[in-house]
């Protein structure tokens, strides 16, 4: 007859961290391929992936289970990566080719190759995902490519030997980090260097807060990292991390920026309220590349000297927090003791198990209204709950102005009902991360488009897709190009037309900022009442649009 005693079960965690505690972090260890270097994780938060330099692949990681599930390829020299919107293409620089190669996560192959500039080292891709940002290091450039046609739009020289790239969350500003030149370049709509901003230290990597107001750039040879007020330029803080810091990541919900320093084998977390470094994180050897996954609960961090993966998990959280009544939403939850997990409940309805660790479970919500207790059973027992709310669906009932030019740029208001968590803003399949005002307005900032039309406007919150589809009508600029009456007396009165194109949305006539009174014929003429003029001589003429203005300089003479 045994005596021996069974070890006892640890019995599963979901502890609340509250706001005063540090926040408990533990980190896992993948083998990949050899030399990775870029790594990036999907929109949709179910896969990473890994470009292993030294192998010619793409490692893709399953976020949910934790493993290596295959690879993508063949590749020459991969580095940087980027992932399409809807998840199903990755984009990954191949260096030693000169290209952007298209890979199919369906089919696990590359299905589309594109020639850039010399040695491709940065690589990001729009939040609408129909442009791709290239730095080509030995050429210094950036080469704009559409996703559409796989044509290069533009090429933009920057500064000498640009590294990393990011895109801001509206599309509209693209930042480029320099390092021969220790310089940032900014790029706006369309496709134009606005501003060169100084100051940095052989900079690497570089990221964008999501609320756009932020960007963090890593200085390799100072072991810093600078913080660039968006709205002036400037760097407002230079915080110190561990040694050539590298890759640079920020969450979305712009709490913590996360830095890989290549010299030191750490990742340095810092809290972006306070930009101090709250936490340095060992990982593996000669780390790279960085990633943050959409729910932000886990860090993923390429270590080049050890073939591996670091994956930083947060542990204590569930997210989201919030979703639909009808259910359906993948929520995360981490905490400890969750191995073996038999069911996890939401009060007392049972939850489909997608993905489960020692640390995290994945699971999809059942139907529910207002707020359930989530709790999770194993062989060691049930844990303590954890809040969810189920959020009804919005409306949105207007959009304001109802149209503007194809450049993009332009705010817009949407008013409704149940906005507060409103998430997303799509002008048809391009994203706007909104601005909330209230729970019965938002704002967002319209991206640009590819041409002109009508596109469908619908808005996401935590309750679904609000239960009205608004229209946004894209318009191209004007441009006037004569007209009919050239002089008259300074008294006005008489009718002019003008000719042109885009000229059918027009809001404004003025000659010499002076507004006329007008009627539209068609999209290519106007006709105009001439206004008085206190002066004699030839003035401007100016039409504005819903796409933009259009003069003619000295078009009119008064006599």
């Amino acid at each position: 007859m045994s005596n021996s005693i069974a070890p006892a079960v640890e019995r599963p965690s979901l502890t609340a961290v509250s706001p005063t505690a540090a926040v408990v972090r533990a980190v896992s260890t993948i083998p990949v391929g050899a030399k990775p270097l870029g790594v990036a994780t999907d929109p949709l938060g179910l896969h990473a992936y890994v470009a292993n330099s030294g192998s010619g692949t793409v490692s893709v990681l399953d976020v949910g289970e934790l493993t290596v599930s295959t690879a993508l390829g063949p590749y020459n020299t991969p580095t940087a990566l980027a992932v399409s919107p809807d998840s199903t293409l990755v984009y990954a620089t191949d260096s030693t080719a000169n290209a952007v190669r298209t890979g199919q996560k369906a089919v696990l192959a590359v299905i589309d190759t594109i020639a850039v500039g010399n040695n491709p080292n940065g690589l990001a891709v729009n939040p609408s995902g129909i442009r791709l940002y290239v730095t080509n290091q030995d050429s210094a450039t950036l080469s704009v490519i559409d996703t559409l046609t796989s044509a290069i739009l533009t090429t933009i020289p920057v500064g000498s030997q640009p590294t990393g790239v990011a895109v801001d969350v509206t599309g509209l500003e693209v930042y480029v980090a320099n390092t021969a030149d220790n310089t940032l370049s900014v790029i706006t709509t369309p496709n134009t260097v606005v501003a060169t901003i100084g100051g940095l230290s052989a900079p690497l990597g570089v990221a964008v807060s999501r609320d756009t107001r932020h960007v963090y750039v890593t200085n390799s040879t100072a072991n810093t990292v600078s913080v660039i007020d968006t709205a002036t330029r400037t760097i407002t803080a230079t915080i110190a991390v561990g040694t050539t810091p590298w890759g640079v990541a920020s969450s979305s919900d712009n709490r913590w920026v996360y830095v890989a320093n290549h010299g030191s084998d750490t990742v340095s977390v810092i809290d972006a309220t306070t930009n101090t470094v709250t936490d340095t994180i060992t990982v593996g050897h000669q780390p790279a590349g960085i990633a943050v996954t959409p729910n932000n609960l886990d860090v993923y961090v390429a270590n080049n000297g050890a073939n591996t993966v670091s994956i930083i998990q947060t542990l204590n959280e569930m997210a989201p927090t919030l979703g639909p009544q009808q259910g359906g939403t993948k929520v995360t939850i981490t905490g400890t003791g969750l191995a073996g997990a038999t069911s996890v409940k939401f009060n007392a309805v049972a939850a489909p198990i997608l993905a489960s660790t020692a640390n995290r479970i994945v699971v999809a919500t059942p139907p529910g209204v207002g707020t359930a207790q989530v709790t999770v059973t194993t062989p060691g027992g049930t844990s303590n709950p954890k809040p969810f709310t189920y959020y009804p669906s919005g409306s949105a009932s207007s959009l304001t102005p109802a149209a503007g030019p194809t450049v993009g740029r332009n705010t817009v208001t949407i008013d409704g009902s149940k906005l507060a968590t409103a998430n997303a803003v799509l002008f048809g399949t391009l994203l706007a991360p909104p601005l909330i005002v209230s729970d019965q307005q938002i704002t967002a900032a319209v991206p640009p488009a590819t041409g002109p039309g009508v596109v469908p406007v619908t808005v996401t919150t935590a309750g679904g897709l609000a239960t009205k589809t608004l229209t946004y009508t894209y318009v191209d600029p004007p441009a006037l190009t004569g007209l009919s009456t050239t002089t008259g007396s300074q008294f006005g009165g008489n009718v002019t037309d003008l000719t042109g194109r885009n000229l059918g949305t027009a809001t404004y006539v003025t000659f010499n900022g002076v507004n006329a009174l007008f009627s539209t014929g068609s999209d290519n003429t106007l006709a105009a009442v001439v206004p008085p003029s206190p002066t004699t001589g030839t003035v401007d003429v100016t039409v504005t649009t819903a796409g933009g203005t259009s003069t003619l300089p000295g078009a009119y003479t008064y006599i």
